[in-house]
């Protein structure tokens, strides 16, 4: 919440600034609006899901600490590859296996197979209750 907070307050300092370099003509305050907008675009980029740490990185990111310790709690999150899904058997229930592309989820004996980001929502539809599994 404070780092939300943090980011409105930094845009409004970028458009402060903008405001007095069109209107006093000191082009030399565009430096820190450079700066302070590349700091803006990697402090709010969201992170790409490639392995273990990227995917505790990206839900944490996406939904909150609060989610991805649930998450890390309830469920087995190995890295492995797609054919895994094709030997359902040899994955223990309640396990997230993190694909090159995909996600697959086998939960209570039933196995999906859905991209990363669309398997991160689900996952999290099941833990608020949305979604029956």
């Amino acid at each position: 919440m404070i780092r939300e907070i943090y980011k409105l307050l930094l845009v409004g300092v970028i458009s402060f600034l903008i405001i007095v370099t069109v209107i006093s003509r000191l082009y030399i305050v565009l430096v820190p609006i450079v700066l302070f907008s590349i700091y803006l675009i990697n402090e709010s980029r969201i992170p790409e899901i490639k392995d273990l740490k990227s995917f505790h990185k990206y839900v944490e990111k996406v939904y909150g600490r609060d989610f991805a310790a649930i998450i890390k709690k309830r469920y087995n999150i190995i890295q492995g590859d797609l054919t895994l899904a094709y030997f359902p058997s040899s994955i223990e229930d309640n396990t997230v296996v993190i694909a090159n592309t995909h996600l697959i989820l086998k939960i209570n004996s039933r196995v999906f197979v859905l991209s990363k980001y669309e398997g991160v929502d689900y996952l999290v539809d099941i833990i608020k209750g949305n979604v029956a599994s």
